[in-house]
């Protein structure tokens, strides 16, 4: 507003230049005038473009100067990571400006408590950074109180091609195991967004004629397929319950994966905070039980009282899914809250169980965190004491270990969906199969 408001007086200004009495000026002098307000005009606006490009006050500027392998196309980068200015985690994040074919410049922001994790991307998870073995890397970190200035950056090669090479692309291929459906650009009222819903229904399910319990699961395009999942590798829940269905370890039971979306940050978090956002959580919760649920109930076979129902998650995922089991036990009877991003908000879901009444009647919960996590994402350096937390929290509240929760600190594991995978059919025996399975 006072950026605009001085650009109005200068055209008050000018305009009354250019009359005398409501009269306007003879020709050669309002042309002379009319020259030099343009010249001002435009000089202010000039500096007004190179101040706003400073960083905020208190934000530091740190420049990034980026190399590429040879053949990489010429795409637009970015770099996607976990604050907003750079898309939270949104594949097409911050843009990245072309300097020349492997080399790039791009300049963010970041205030001196913050911590940014990020890749480099060609506008999705399908093209993002790998090593020079077309392997995955841990994130890349910026510290805001590093003092920083200029921070080179080398790509080695990209997902979709081993080496950058533009000749000869390597798509993913699909890892898809049993019946899964799709429901794609599935809308949201609530939200005023849409996304796909994959569904995984049980061996003979069209054969059959009984009900089955329902898991909700978020990041749904993580957890059955490789060639949509966040860095090509999926958590392998297609997999876990084919074997153990097939096993008898775990009723036949459908699976619902609800993919993310730009607004995966709002929409995974109870509350917000000021440097990244966020505070979306209940509406999002509204979302599932309103609107994914009975869909879903009305679509397929389920048993749909909240004894057969959960939810589960990772990350934010996780801590979401804490959230909605502990604030509505009346739909959700477990939970998997799989490496919850506890830390956020200065832990603000810690502090309010620790202090609120237990949910009646209580969910059943599988916690658990890998004791490496905050080698891959520095914001879980404390996740093992974190978890360790909510499990006294819990424990101070009645709930039982591990008739009502189970705490699990996996050995050497890191914050990423193979961690995940790796997990998975303990929790799903742990949540869905016989009392007496470990």
């Amino acid at each position: 507003m006072q950026k605009s408001s001085r650009a109005n007086g200068w055209i008050a200004t000018f305009i009354h230049q250019a009359t005398i009495d409501g009269e306007m000026r003879a020709p050669t002098k309002l042309m002379r005038t009319l020259a030099t307000a343009a010249f001002a005009l435009g000089s202010f606006f000039l500096a007004q473009r190179y101040s706003s490009s400073s960083a905020h006050p208190g934000h530091q500027a740190i420049r990034l100067d980026l190399t590429f392998p040879p053949g990489t196309p010429m795409d637009t980068i970015y770099v996607a990571g976990s604050l907003p200015q750079v898309g939270s985690w949104n594949a097409e994040g911050k843009r990245v400006r072309r300097t020349g074919p492997t080399t790039g410049r791009v300049e963010i922001e970041i205030a001196p408590e913050e911590t940014l994790e990020f890749k480099i991307t060609r506008g999705s998870w399908a093209t993002v950074e790998k090593n020079i073995h077309h392997e995955d890397i841990p994130n890349r970190v910026l510290s805001g109180s590093s003092g920083e200035k200029i921070v080179r950056i080398h790509v080695e090669s990209w997902a979709d091609s081993g080496t950058g090479s533009a000749t000869a692309p390597a798509p993913r291929r699909h890892t898809l195991s049993g019946d899964i459906r799709f429901h794609e650009n599935f809308r949201s009222d609530i939200l005023d967004n849409s996304r796909a819903l994959a569904v995984y229904l049980p061996p003979g399910y069209d054969s059959a004629k009984e009900s089955y319990p329902v898991l909700y699961m978020h990041d749904g395009q993580n957890i059955f397929d490789a060639a949509t999942s966040f860095i090509g590798v999926e958590w392998e829940v297609d997999e876990a319950c084919e074997e153990l269905i097939s096993s008898g370890a775990i009723p036949p039971m459908i699976v619902v994966g609800i993919s993310n979306n730009s607004e995966r940050v709002a929409e995974y978090t109870p509350v917000a905070t000021d440097t990244r956002g966020g505070g979306r959580g209940d509406d999002y919760a509204r979302f599932v039980i309103e609107e994914v649920k009975p869909f879903i109930d009305k679509t397929y076979r389920t048993t749909k009282d909240r004894e057969h129902t959960g939810i589960m998650g990772s990350s934010l995922g996780g801590l979401i899914s804490l959230h909605m089991a502990w604030t509505r036990p009346d739909v959700f009877s477990k939970a998997g809250v799989v490496s919850p991003a506890l830390w956020w908000a200065d832990s603000e879901i810690l502090r309010r169980i620790a202090i609120s009444a237990p949910p009646q009647p209580f969910p059943k919960f599988w916690i658990d965190m890998g004791t490496k996590e905050g080698n891959t994402h520095s914001s879980f350096n404390e996740g093992i004491a974190n978890v360790r937390d909510l499990a006294a929290s819990l424990r101070s509240h009645g709930f039982r270990d591990p008739e009502d929760f189970i705490l699990v600190e996996a050995e050497g594991a890191d914050h990423s969906e193979r961690a995940w995978s790796a997990r998975i059919r303990d929790i799903l025996r742990y949540l869905y199969g016989a009392p007496s399975s470990p």
